[in-house]
């Protein structure tokens, strides 16, 4: 198991650039560099290589020993240009020329490099870098960690600060990837300390992660260009097929990400669902006479804790009868239909219905202005509806447990883990007739409708307000189950990464 942490500090910039480029030498299997030899007459070697053999990897790992940052398409292609235009005697200038824009820019330059050469290289930099915990970092933080207590040999890596290399995680990111849920390095604050950029070589990259967008780039090319083989896990391609639903911004950083997609060799959907909207997408690329990643289906998980007997439905102060919870979970985007909820709430508050309406999620600011402002009138009317931003797993998994019902109607989802997790704490769920929300519903316990029908919604929900027999049905399909675990999941997606296996 490789789990290095960042270590040491930059040293000086020719000692760095030496070690950089004598690690490249080793690399490509050239003749050792000789105790004496120049700096530039390893340049020159190296950029000669370069332009005489015509592959992609050699001038994508000389551009990062020149500059300490990984290069782009472009940045390749001027790099390669360079080369091929220059004379034998001119391509340490041609070279150098070339990279100067990104080793200028870069923070890094005093930096060594290390190569995984043969490696299963894992970029979790999100979860590394950042105390957030919701769909994708539960993937993460679930499935690596068994990876690991498996015995396989993983190279776990983040980003530089700035987006540029590779580098090792410290003690700090290695804790948030590996023990979310146990914590042994309390201070989130602290900063990475980045000795060595990491640089894949004839390896396995496996990105678990959607990556930020500045990360697209570098990482598209990387799977180009490197020689190094790359799969991915594909959630969704809600930016791309709802786009409507999304800010713009959105839509065209994921396009950037399909820029990545088009140039991996494999990605495995969580559903059938994301699975086809991903084969959709491959199925254009031989317009651009690329063929695109190989699509595989890996359905999701659901990690909950051991199911338990439901809670019962609490009574409210000053009332004598039971009262009904009702919970709605998901992040606030237009796409989650929290509104059409809020009005089937509203709706059958009007109508004389008993019962208490949570919604639990947070999101972007826009959305939940609008949202709590209404939430707000309808307290003030009298209806008992709440919305609560940040609970723990633990009230989470409560409020699950007491509704009798939760309701997810979702407009597109790349999986549906509300649902799921709702099924698997026993709970029955309202949810949508189509799409991934319709795969995890075919197993029982749920009642589907259109997510983009007023009517249907409050009808579903009205029925499972009034009906105690179909609830009662829908809670023993839901008790009959088998909910798929993590270990369930993080086994099957390694065998179908197939990520230890060597490349030709």
């Amino acid at each position: 198991m490789t789990l290095s942490t960042a270590s040491g500090g930059p040293v000086g910039l020719r000692a760095a650039l030496r070690q950089r480029l004598i690690v490249t030498v080793d690399t490509l299997g050239l003749e050792p560099v000789g105790p004496e030899e120049p700096d530039a007459e390893i340049v020159q070697r190296l950029a000669l290589h370069a332009k005489r053999v015509p592959e992609s990897s050699i001038a994508w790992l000389l551009f990062i020993a020149l500059s300490a940052s990984f290069p782009t398409a472009d940045d390749l292609a001027e790099l390669r240009r360079s080369l091929d235009l220059a004379t034998e005697g001119g391509t340490m200038i041609a070279a150098l020329g070339a990279t100067l824009p990104a080793a200028s820019r870069s923070d890094r330059l005093g930096s060594t490099m290390r190569v995984e050469s043969g490696s299963i290289v894992v970029d979790v930099n999100f979860c590394a870098t950042h105390e957030h915990n919701t769909g994708i970092q539960r993937v993460v933080r679930q499935t690596i960690p068994r990876w690991l207590a498996d015995g396989h040999e993983l190279a776990l890596i983040a980003w530089t600060p700035d987006g540029e290399a590779m580098r090792d995680l410290d003690a700090v990111e290695l804790d948030r990837v590996l023990h979310w849920d146990d914590r042994q390095h309390p201070d989130p604050d602290a900063g990475p300390a980045v000795g060595s950029i990491v640089v894949p070589w004839k390896s396995n990259v496996f990105l678990p992660e959607v990556p930020l967008d500045r990360l697209c780039a570098p990482l598209a090319a990387l799977a180009e260009s490197s020689g190094n083989r790359v799969s991915l896990i594909g959630y969704d391609a809600i930016p791309l097929v709802s786009a409507e639903s999304q800010r713009a911004a959105e839509s065209q950083r994921f396009a950037n990400y399909l820029s990545l997609v088009k140039h991996s060799d494999a990605i495995f959907g969580i559903s059938e669902s994301a699975a086809g909207e991903f084969s959709g997408f491959v199925s254009t690329l031989p317009a651009q006479g690329l063929s695109g990643p190989a699509v595989t289906n890996v359905p999701l998980a659901v990690g909950v804790p051991g199911t338990q007997a439901t809670a019962s439905p609490a009574k409210v102060a000053g009332r004598d009868e039971i009262v009904p919870l009702v919970v709605c979970i998901g992040s606030h985007e237009p796409r989650k239909n929290q509104d059409a909820v809020l009005h089937a709430a509203h709706t059958l508050f009007r109508q004389g219905q008993k019962f208490r309406m949570v919604f639990v999620g947070g999101g972007d600011r826009s959305n939940l202005h609008s949202f709590d402002k209404r939430v707000r009138k309808l307290r003030a009317s009298g209806y008992d509806v709440s919305s609560r931003r940040k609970v723990t797993d633990s009230e989470l998994w409560g409020l699950y447990r007491e509704a009798r019902f939760s309701v997810f109607v979702s407009l597109h989802e790349g999986f549906g883990l509300p649902v799921a997790e709702s099924l698997a704490l026993g709970t029955p769920a309202l949810t949508s007739n189509y799409g991934s929300l319709a795969e995890i519903a075919e197993g029982g316990g749920c009642v589907t409708v259109d997510p983009r029908s007023d009517d249907q919604v409050i009808a579903g929900m009205r029925k499972l307000l009034t009906d105690d027999k179909l609830v009662a049905k829908l809670r023993a399909q839901a008790a009959g189950r088998r909910p798929r675990g993590w270990d369930d999941y993080a086994r099957e997606l390694w065998t179908a990464a197939a990520l230890d296996r060597e490349l030709p």
